[in-house]
């Protein structure tokens, strides 16, 4: 790598560090925490700072993201096409887990999911979820994952809309309490007969939950021995999508056949 690279890449390490760990940095911490010498920190934060991309704060001598990166990541994110960025982690989820994965988005004003991609296993047996339909969010892997990050008023909204007794109620909001602990949701005969779901939710830069990525499976084709490969496949399929959209949280990992 030349000087010129270098550079390049320790500047890209630099703003990561505003965008996916803390808001505001010293020009000392900084250089501790990138174990880089505060005089090259500083230079570079300096003209980072001409260019309007960092922006010093008087209140807590730190700096911050400025004005002009903001007016370009506002720009990029009302041009992100969800779709294009979530299909290559589909397509390397279905050839880890050897069944069919789709994608569902959330739609808050029908206050319901559809499914906007999917990618089709090589297997026979397979079970196919409709496209582009609005459907129900209280039920099913893809919809709990969902369901149980929402905020909780919206959470009885959708539960008082879809849900008549009490007792469903409870026992539904003890099942998202789990859920939401624990990551993902496996869910069989909910969506569809006779089909068993693993999903993990995705959310997006502002940190809200936007919908999930679930992988189908016929039941009688499941293995529990291989529970915990569809399950960490699946999580990372959905931090990794998630990542991208500029969720500051992300979970790393090789996908695992």
């Amino acid at each position: 790598m030349d000087l010129k690279q270098n550079l390049i890449s320790k500047t890209f390490h630099l703003l990561r560090a505003f965008t996916d760990h803390q808001g505001e940095w010293g020009v000392n911490e900084l250089s501790r925490f990138l174990d880089m010498p505060v005089s090259s920190v500083h230079r570079m934060i300096t003209t980072l700072k001409d260019e309007n991309i960092l922006e010093y704060s008087e209140q807590t001598g730190k700096y911050k993201i400025g004005g002009d990166m903001i007016r370009m990541a506002s720009i990029i994110s009302t041009n992100v096409d969800i779709q294009k960025v979530a299909r290559p982690f589909l397509e390397e989820l279905v050839d880890a887990v050897h069944h069919s994965v789709y994608l569902a988005l959330y739609y808050p004003q029908y206050k319901k999911l559809a499914f906007i991609d999917s990618v089709k296993s090589s297997f026979a047996l397979q079970y196919v979820l409709e496209i582009g339909v609005l459907q129900s969010v209280h039920v099913a892997a893809s919809g709990k994952n969902i369901l149980a990050h929402l905020p909780e008023t919206e959470i009885k909204d959708v539960l008082d809309m879809e849900i008549n007794s009490e007792g469903e109620k409870r026992q539904l909001l003890d099942e998202l309490r789990r859920i939401k602990e624990q990551g993902y949701a496996k869910t069989a005969n909910e969506r569809k007969e006779g089909a068993l779901s693993i999903g993990a939710p995705v959310f997006d830069a502002s940190q809200k939950v936007i919908g999930s990525v679930i992988c189908v499976i016929p039941i009688g084709d499941f293995n529990e021995v291989q529970e915990q490969s569809f399950i960490d496949n699946v999580m990372k399929s959905a931090a990794g999508i998630s990542y991208l959209l500029g969720h500051n949280q992300p979970e790393r990992g090789i996908l695992i056949e």
